[in-house]
């Protein structure tokens, strides 16, 4: 019985998770923007999903994939902060995240490893849904990138 109730709790909790993961942003009594700590804690499960098999759980690049793919990697607590002399370029990121920089690991822009998922629609915003969403995603991982980062070496 005791297992049982702790199998509820945990699955009632996971399901919280995948809730509050996919709600659009907005969705609140104030109807205002995520804070940077929920935003972060929603992209910390996007990461998971999307990201930790090659860049591995905690972003340090050594996924389950990592072994069979002919690019490794990056390191994203470290790697991040070091080209940018310990700055964090939430910009770049999310043009590798979204496709507009090409980042070889990822595939090609028009069909990048993780699908459409996080490609916002097209400019002239025929699928303002799909885009909102899209942007959301990004801006969660940007926020969880960020909480991730060791400082630069010197």
């Amino acid at each position: 019985m005791k297992d049982l109730r702790r199998a509820v709790w945990l699955l009632g909790g996971a399901a919280l998770v995948a809730a509050l993961a996919g709600m659009p942003a907005g969705t609140g009594a104030a109807e205002e923007e995520d804070s940077e700590e929920l935003k972060a804690a929603k992209g910390k499960v996007t990461f998971r999903v999307y990201c930790s098999n090659c860049h591995g759980a905690e972003g340090e690049g050594e996924g389950k994939l990592a072994p069979l793919l002919t690019v490794e990697p990056a390191d994203l607590t470290r790697l991040i902060t070091d080209k940018d002399k310990g700055e964090f370029p939430a910009e770049r990121v999310r043009q590798a995240i979204d496709g507009r920089a090409e980042v070889a690991g990822h595939g090609y822009r028009e069909m990048p490893v993780w699908g459409d998922v996080f490609k916002p629609a097209n400019p002239d915003m025929s699928d303002p849904e799909r885009h909102e969403v899209a942007r959301r995603k990004i801006a969660e991982l940007v926020a969880y990138l960020r909480t991730i980062q060791e400082p630069a070496k010197e």
